[in-house]
């Protein structure tokens, strides 16, 4: 091997600059590791790095993001054993060429080339002379610390036999992931040979509600696997590279305390009230669930799993669940029936919990006027639905500000946001709710008749209403049908071109629109309009709508969506609040957003007095507060940069997110202050967040459901049957008594060929605790870690 490298004298800013030209991915690190909000997805460009060192100014080590890297980091104090784990190692072809890196030997850390990238791996924790000793394979979403000193012995590291600076990545020696279990299993036997196991399977890990219940196998199963319910839970979660712990910041639960709350496999811990916390118990207390029951099907829902898996009566099953959407008294968990689960005599349900995608309710109310006229329409409906309610609020908001304000990037309020719900969610509700605050100023009834607009049948229609009012809402009911009759390639040429008008005023407020000749006749030069959609429709309705065709156009991409997932509203016999006693300070707010000063209407500043054919003035500017345009623009490169990984068929959506983000943070800045907006990092965070929940319901609501002939339709329906069982899995027998003959058998074996050939699903076995076997199909995202997968050839 080549004699070690200490590179001593180059600065951080040199560092991240060589890796980034060498083709590796670097992240500021502080000691051992990063503290930075979304580290994995940092920004790579190099004109950057110095201002993200002053900014991060205590991340002074760098980091090397792997993935495309595998890192195999052994980790053993004690200096015999690590000999023996490297010679196994170099017994790997090209390992002897890999560069290493010491920060505190004889512990050291080897970087290769993923011939397939994959999640990270590890031997078992083993006792060996008083020193913990392991192997872990660092993957997926993982980083380890390349340049800087080391945390405990203050020494910069050390790297021999070449180093990420000298080496390119597509030069590192490639590594198989064969390769890496068959080291593993031996490094695993040779840590075993020399110690004692570190853990004991046989003992809990966290008290549960008794002994071996139903409520500590919900416990366990959920700190098995906080990926699948800690970020719905908590939005502003961060997951630590090195422990692979959450963390929440007091500031983030919004409590005057400065330790943070920790979730971790091993168990929770509350450093700022110093107590330990269940998965339960958190439900319970930050996710609204009015019970214990509610706060275990919510996480069994998340797991993917069924409440009769950990014990739960089966007459319970079949129950949709999502946070304080139910408040009966629990039944008595049946906690004495044994998981008994045999493929040929057990029945199972027809139907599992499906996953929730919908927004996490908390965001459905951002500070300012946004949130406060979505938490007067949920009080004043009998079947509340806060994201509706979110809906309608962004959009009333976002007309009442019209072309009068601009964001930082030029950006204007208009906005086309849709919420995808089932039938019974109580869109009426929220559709009159806009109407009543809209007219309860001094201007009465003539704010609403200036703001809304009917449904869009004609061009001509469209227009004459922007004529009169140049900022104005349209509430689409049924948005899915209205985009079945207007888009696609067959529809009529005059309701084509009002597709095309739409995708037209996304970006007419900083110009006009209009001007031209057009089927229906001459269109009148409009300027700056700023225009906005309030849609409702169902998912089925929605996404039948659509084909492959709609995505490249660009109108999806156009669209803010929200999805209320499976979150059924509870029946409130008694509404607190009522549209016809709106709040004196809610119409406050009302007159404030249209500009009213000093409780007379008048002045060029006040909405009712725009006119089509002049340009607004004046235009306010809202600010981005210090430091947020990093959030922004880091946001921004970070979903463009998605363009790598996503069906190329995609991409034109990841173009329009940021801009989503933008028009959103704009309309909940002014909300909070007409008078001086600024965009705080709070709005600028949850705008982003709500932007990018919007991106992932296109990403799988299109990639679940747009069809664009029978054949594709029969695959995705196929698919859904497997993907909906999440970790449960799926017998060929429920799959066929669900397709209900509408799929003949022979097509059914070629589908479930095809998609396990593209490794969309796996057909596995699993055993389960008791000796069991389960044979069943699992989608590659829900494929038990356990489980062993069935070679198509052999089944």
């Amino acid at each position: 091997m080549q004699p070690a490298q200490q590179n001593s004298d180059i600065t951080p800013a040199d560092v991240r600059r060589a890796l980034i030209e060498n083709g590796y991915r670097y992240v500021p690190a502080k000691g051992k590791g990063p503290i930075i909000k979304d580290w994995p997805n940092f920004s790579q460009r190099p004109e950057q790095i110095d201002g993200y060192l002053r900014k991060h100014a205590d991340h002074q080590n760098t980091g090397v993001l792997t993935g495309d890297i595998v890192a195999v980091d052994v980790d053993a104090p004690d200096a015999a054993i690590a000999d023996q784990l490297i010679a196994r190692l170099m017994a790997i072809p090209g390992a002897k060429r890999a560069p290493y890196r010491v920060g505190k030997a004889p512990k050291c850390l080897f970087i290769f080339k993923a011939t397939e990238p994959r999640r990270k791996a590890s031997t078992g924790e083993y006792l060996i002379g008083g020193s913990k000793c392991q192997v872990e394979i660092l993957g997926q979403g993982q980083q380890f610390v390349a340049y800087g000193n080391h945390a405990e012995t203050g020494l910069p590291y050390v790297w021999s036999n070449g180093e990420p600076l000298s080496i390119p990545l597509h030069d590192l020696p490639e590594i198989t992931p064969d390769a890496v279990d068959a080291f593993l299993a031996d490094a695993d036997a040779i840590l075993a040979k020399a110690g004692t196991p570190m853990k004991k399977k046989s003992e809990p890990r966290q008290q549960g509600r008794g002994a071996d219940t139903f409520w500590q196998r919900v416990n366990s199963a959920a700190l098995d696997n906080t990926d699948s319910w800690v970020p719905s839970l908590f939005s502003s979660a961060r997951k630590e590279a090195g422990t692979g712990a959450w963390r929440i910041t007091s500031k983030e639960l919004g409590r005057e305390l400065e330790e943070d709350l920790s979730i971790h496999h091993d168990g929770i811990q509350d450093f700022g009230l110093e107590q330990s916390e269940t998965p339960l118990s958190l439900v319970e207390k930050w996710g609204g669930a009015p019970s214990p029951k509610d706060a275990a099907f919510w996480l069994c829902e998340r797991l993917g799993r069924d409440p009769a898996d950990f014990g739960w009566q089966q007459r319970e099953l079949g129950v949709r669940m999502t946070l304080g959407s139910l408040s009966r008294t629990p039944a008595a968990a049946n906690d004495d029936v044994a998981d008994d689960d045999d493929d040929h005599d057990h029945e199972e349900p027809t139907a599992a919990l499906p996953q929730s995608t919908g927004l996490p309710e908390h965001l459905c109310f951002p500070p300012g006027a946004v949130g406060d006229f979505a938490r007067f329409i949920v009080s004043c409906a009998r079947f509340p639905s806060p994201h509706l309610s979110l809906v309608a609020s962004l959009a009333f908001t976002a007309g009442l500000i019209g072309r009068r304000y601009k964001g930082p990037t030029g950006l204007r309020s208009n906005i086309y946001v849709v919420g995808l719900a089932e039938s019974g969610f109580g869109k009426d509700i929220t559709i009159r709710a806009s109407a009543a605050l809209a007219d309860s100023t001094d201007y009465g009834d003539k704010v609403s008749e200036w703001l809304f607009m009917d449904q869009i049948r004609s061009l001509p229609g469209l227009t004459n209403k922007l004529r009169k009012s140049p900022s104005s809402v349209c509430i689409q009911d049924e948005f899915g049908r209205w985009l079945a009759d207007h888009t696609g390639r067959n529809v009529a040429t005059h309701r084509a071109e009002i597709a095309t008008a739409l995708m037209e005023l996304t970006g007419a407020p900083q110009g006009f629109w209009g001007g031209q000749e057009k089927a229906a006749g001459n269109i009148a030069r409009i300027v700056a309009p700023c225009f906005t959609i309030h849609g409702v429709s169902t998912p089925s309705t929605f996404w039948n709508a659509l084909s492959s065709g709609n995505i490249s156009e660009g109108l999806l991409g156009r669209l803010v969506l929200i999805d209320v997932g499976n979150a059924e509203p509870v029946k409130v016999r008694r509404p607190a609040g009522s549209i016809e006693n709106i709040p004196p300070t809610l119409s406050d707010q009302v007159a404030g957003l249209l500009g009213l000063s000093a409780g007379r209407f008048t002045g060029p500043f006040f909405a009712l007095n725009a006119k089509s054919d002049e340009k607004p003035h004046p235009i306010m500017t809202a600010e981005w507060a210090p430091g947020v345009d990093d959030l922004f623009e880091d946001f921004d490169d970070r979903i463009r940069g998605m363009r790598k990984t996503v069906d190329p068929q995609y991409r034109p959506i990841l173009n329009r997110v940021g801009e989503n983000a933008a028009r959103l943070a704009l309309i909940v800045a002014v909300g909070c202050d007409p008078k001086e907006p600024v965009i705080t990092r709070e709005i600028q965070e949850w705008a982003n967040t709500v932007a990018e929940h919007s991106l992932h319901v296109i990403l799988r609501g299109a990639t679940d459901n747009i069809a664009d002939n029978d054949r594709a339709a029969e695959y995705l329906r196929v698919r859904q049957q497997v993907v909906r069982r999440g970790q449960s899995g799926i017998t060929l027998r429920d799959i066929v008594k669900n397709l209900r003959g509408s799929i003949d058998k022979r097509r059914l074996e070629d589908i479930l060929a095809m998609l396990r050939q593209a490794r969309e699903i796996h057909l596995a076995r699993l055993t389960v605790e008791s000796g069991q076997s389960k044979v069943r199909f699992w989608s590659a995202e829900s494929l038990p870690d356990a489980a062993v997968i069935i070679p198509l050839e052999s089944g």
